[in-house]
Parts: C-alpha cells; structure tokens; sequence
C-alpha cells in the first residue's frame, strides 16, 4: 500500500493545514494513515506527524516493513519527531529491523546525539541489547561517535558489557582506529585484557589493524604483550605477518618474545618470510630470532619464503644462517618446495646457491616431477636445460610426465613429450601416462598423448585398458579418441569389485550404457558380436537388466555385421598406427563422406545418453 499521493505532497512541504484537510475529506482508512505518519516521522515533519496522531493514529503502530514511527525518527535524527512521539507516549522498548534494534540502538549507532539525550530522559534502557547482543555504546564506539559515546557513559552505560562475537566496545573502537574513543574509554576503567570470540584482544586487534596510536595507548597501559589468541596467535605475530615495522618495533621494545609460536608453531619470522616482508625479517634478526626454528610439518622459515616465491626473503635467510637443506616432514627441502610450486627464479637461485639435489623428498620425487606437476613452464624448461632426466623415476615408479598428467597440465606435458620422454613407462599399479589421463577424464591430454605415441593397448597391473576406464566413466571423447587409435577392447580388468573380470564392451553392458554397446559394436564388428552374444547368455534372466538392455543385446547378437562396418575394420587394421593420423588420411584425398566414415563420425553420436 502507498501514501495518497495528495497527502505525500503535503507532507512534502510540511502544509499541516492541508494534512488536516486531506485527512478530514479523503476518510483514509487506518493503513493509510499509518503510512502517512511513518511517511512524516521519516522526513522529520513533526507537526504532519502530529496531525495524523490526532486522527487516532496509535504512536505504536508498527509499518509493513516492521518498523515504528519512534524508530525511523531515531534512525534518522528527527529530534523533534522523538520529542512528539514521546509526549505521546510512545513506547521506547519496542525492537526492529534485522538486527532487533531499539530506539536508542538507532539513535547511537547513527551518532544523533539529542535523540539519545530524549530517549535516556524519557526512561530508555541505556545497556539494552539488540539481536546482536550489542549496546548502544557498543554501536556509538564502532561508528566513532565521540559525543554520543561521552553521554552514554556519563549516564551509567556499561563500559565492559560484551556484544556480538563477545567483543566489548573498547575493540569494536580498536577494530575501527577511533583513537579518541579509546581514549575515552580507557579513562572510564575499559577492560584491556578482555578477548573476543576469536581470542583477541584490543591490543592484538590494534596490531592486526596497524594502528600505532592506538598500540602505545594499550602498551602504555602495561597490558600482556604476549596474551595469545585461539589460535594461538600474538599481537607481533599479527604486526610480522602483515609487515608492519613500526608496530613490530613497538612490540619488541615492550617485551613481545620473539620466538613465539602460535598453533601451527609458526614464529613471527615465518609470519614474515611467508608473506614476503624483508623488512620485519631483518628486524626480527637484528633483534636475535632464532631462524632455524620448525613449524608443525617441519618447514623453516626459508621453505615457506621458497613456497611463496619470495626470493630476496630466501636470500636473507640464506646470509645469517638459515639451512639451505632442512628437509620437512614429507621430506622436503626448500628448493623441491618452490619446485612444487612452480617458482623458477627461487628454484636456479637455490641451485647457484649450492643446495644438495641428493637429498630427495620421501616420495623419491625430482625436481622436474614437481615442476612438471606445478604446470610452471620456465621452471620444467630449466630443468630440462641443466640436464635433468626426463625419464626419472620416483618411489611410484612414475616420471615427470605422469605427474603432469595427474595434475592436468598440459603445457608441461606438451613440453615433455617435445623432448622425447618415454611417453608408455609404466607408474603406481602399472598405470601409464594414458591410463591417467583417461582415468581423470581429460580427453585433451588423452589426444595430446595419442598424437605423440602413446599405446592405448597398454594395461595397467588389474589388466585394465584405457578404453575400460573411458567406458566406466561414459566419455565418449574419450571412447572415440581411442577407438581412433585402434585400440583393442578386449582385455579383461579385474578392477571393479561389484562386477566379475570383464573387458570394456561386457563394462558397458554391465553399466547398461546402451549407446556405448552400439558404438563398440559397430567399431568392433564380429569380434563384439561374439562377445555380446556369451554377455547375453550369461545374464540371462538377470532381475537388474532392463529390458531396454536386453532388446538391445537381441537385437545386435541375431544379425551379423554389416559389410560396410567390417571393410572399415580391414582398411584400418591395414593401416595400423597410421590411422590414427587424420593427416596421412587427408593426404589421400578422400571424398569427404569417405573420410567421416573411416573415422566413425557416420555412426550417430549426437542423441547419445549416458
């Protein structure tokens, strides 16, 4: 519902006069006249407002949207509308808006001083609570309303009462920098010591904040300095972490330890080496660190600056001391961890800066394996320049091309295969660099591998082929790529517990994946046929065929091959490896019709489910 338009006009300019009128003639009905009023209390028109009360408007009538007159003059800073209301003795407590505000709420958390002066005279709850828990003050302090946050403490507001997150108004004045709030605050006996729901003090709030003012203010105090938060976390952690110099420096002067370590027993220094800031690292040596401390998983600060990129904090590290070969729990020493990551530049500084290659990770990794595997380019090219083996093997037994496979990179594989790595060396239960890339379903990685030599009759340790795991997961890319490259289908997996040993055409009718079977069944020809026909026997009767499966398998095991389908097999046998090439058959310069047909784009593919 909406103001008449006649009455929102007179509102507008304030015409109390013809409010009346328009109000005595029009016989609005109540809804409307509450509409007028809240329309009134909002703009601040007070005498509008009153008129509508003499109507018989009550002054705690509630609006559609929740809210009271005495509210959204409050929000608004309408004095003179609080003023009415109150003498029409309007009440104070009532609550809304999402957050379950009073009169009061509004008033402070919008710093309208003489609203709250109205409201605390008339009798309001000066430590009310919101549906946040929060106070007025606690609102003042957060929007930094200094002359509200002075009235309400001088009449009794609770300086300690917590609010939302259990923070106290002295940290949602920290969280904000209001220096002279906290001034204020800490004049009227403000907790300094008290923690929020996080653990957090004002003063780790005002380090996390880099607010120096306010840190000398607390330090000044003779607060903790070395209080921790929940995560164990102090106030220098915070400054180290974020690079703040100044705030570091006051901390230390004030007694802060500087070895500290928080839950995962990570120092201020690995803070700093973490987050790429030479300048706290230099402080925090100068000032007698010990950097050669572990976190955890027993990665120093120089593995974390190596993981991160950051090369001048490596270096720095490197001059007062910190060990270029400590190896974290996994085995890891700092060059293999910016390997992981890709990072080429830390990578050659740690190998010009002597660091022993010899000492591998507990997996038995190279340094190209995690490059490879990182997807970084210039680091796998640098490697390969220094003269690392493109063929090691790792503890699995897989090579670098494997792990970028795994790790779905294909520019690193791309790379590998350039130079001529072993593109079928067998990995972890004799999977090949196919074998995964099916496995993972990237048919981009599974042509890329084709293309440079991959076998796809390969099968891993279980006796599964790639085209078995391509059928398993209904990728016809996949199925079609590899059919291309003439691949057998015959070879039997036990991979699949819940049904016996079976090659890819008996997978895909297990999976009743019906277009799957007339795919494999027009690429295979008799060899399908007389495989369908022993699956059909078998699962005869079987309550969990669909019937759908079953006249499917009918249909295909009493009619045989088509002349048509079994001259396309012989040609390509024939042609063995070559057919896999599209370019040595566009070469030959077949009719176009010629060419679909060679490479089953004649079978219908597009209506496929699976």
């Amino acid at each position: 519902m909406f103001v008449s338009f006649r009455l929102e006009k007179a509102i507008d300019k304030n015409d109390v006069k013809q409010v009346r009128v328009i109000i005595q003639d029009d016989q609005f009905p109540n809804d409307e006249l509450v509409l007028g009023l809240l329309s009134a209390c909002a703009k601040g028109r007070a005498d509008c407002a009153a008129a509508v009360l003499e109507a018989g408007v009550s002054p705690n009538t509630q609006g559609e949207d929740g809210t009271y007159p005495l509210t959204i003059a409050c929000e608004k800073g309408h004095a003179v509308v609080v003023e009415l209301l109150l003498l029409w003795d309007c009440d104070f407590t009532v609550q809304c808006g999402s957050e379950q505000s009073t009169a009061l709420h509004f008033a402070a958390e919008n710093g309208f001083l003489e609203c709250c002066r109205l409201l605390v005279k008339a009798g309001a709850n000066i430590n009310a609570r919101n549906g946040l828990d929060d106070t007025p003050l606690i609102l003042a302090c957060w929007n930094g309303y200094t002359s509200v946050v002075k009235y309400l403490l001088a009449h009794q507001a609770a300086v300690r009462r917590r609010g939302y997150l259990d923070r106290t108004a002295l940290h949602c004045a920290t969280e904000n920098g209001h220096l002279q709030i906290c001034k204020i605050l800490v004049t009227a006996k403000a907790d300094f010591e008290e923690d929020d729901s996080f653990g957090n003090t004002p003063l780790i709030s005002a380090a996390e904040k880099g607010y120096a003012e306010l840190l000398r203010l607390y330090l000044a105090t003779g607060c903790d300095v070395n209080r921790t938060s929940h995560s164990g976390c102090t106030a220098l952690h915070f400054g180290a972490q974020h690079g703040d110099l100044e705030i570091c420096r006051l901390l230390l002067q004030a007694g802060a330890e500087i070895d500290a370590q928080e839950v995962r027993r990570f120092t201020p220094l690995m803070m700093a080496a973490m987050n790429g800031h030479v300048r706290i690292i230099d402080l925090l040596i100068d000032s007698k660190c010990n950097a050669s401390m572990v976190a955890y998983n027993k990665r120093t600060a120089l593995h974390l600056a190596a993981e991160r990129g950051h090369q001048q904090c490596c270096s720095r590290l490197l001059q007062v001391g910190c060990f270029i070969d400590a190896q974290d729990a996994l085995g890891n020493t700092p060059i293999f961890v910016a390997a992981t990551k890709g990072h080429s530049a830390i990578v050659i500084y740690l190998i010009e800066s002597r660091a022993d290659l010899a000492k591998e990770p507990n997996n038995k990794n190279t340094l190209l394996h995690c490059a490879a595997a990182s997807g970084s380019l210039d680091c796998c090219q640098e490697l390969i320049k220094r003269g690392f083996d493109i063929n090691a093997k790792n503890r699995d037994g897989q090579t670098p091309l494997i792990s970028a496979i795994k790790s779905k990179h294909r520019k690193t594989s791309l790379l590998l295969l350039e130079h001529k790595c072993n593109v079928n060396s067998k990995g972890l239960h004799g999977m090949t660099a196919l074998n995964e890339a099916v496995f993972n379903n990237c048919p981009h990685l599974v042509k890329l591998l084709l293309e440079h030599g991959a076998d796809p009759d390969i099968e891993d340790d279980g006796g599964t082929l790639p085209l078995w795991f391509a059928v398993d997961a209904g990728n016809f890319e996949t199925i079609k790529l590899l059919t291309n490259a003439c691949c057998r289908f015959d070879v039997r997996s036990t991979l699949n517990d819940n049904c016996r040993p079976c090659n890819a055409l008996e997978h895909a009718v297990h999976k009743q994946k019906i277009h799957i079977i007339q795919y494999l069944t027009a690429v295979y020809c008799e060899d399908a046929i007389n495989c369908l026909k022993n699956v059909r026997l078998t699962l005869e009767g079987s309550p969990t065929m669909f019937n759908i499966t079953k006249s499917c398998l009918l249909s295909l095991t009493t009619k045989p091959a088509s002349m048509k389908s079994m001259c396309r097999r012989s040609f390509r046998k024939h042609m063995g490896s070559d057919c896999q090439n599209k370019d040595a058959i566009v070469s030959m310069k077949l009719p176009s019709s010629i060419f679909d047909y060679l490479f089953y784009n004649d079978v219908e593919t597009d209506h496929l489910l699976f």
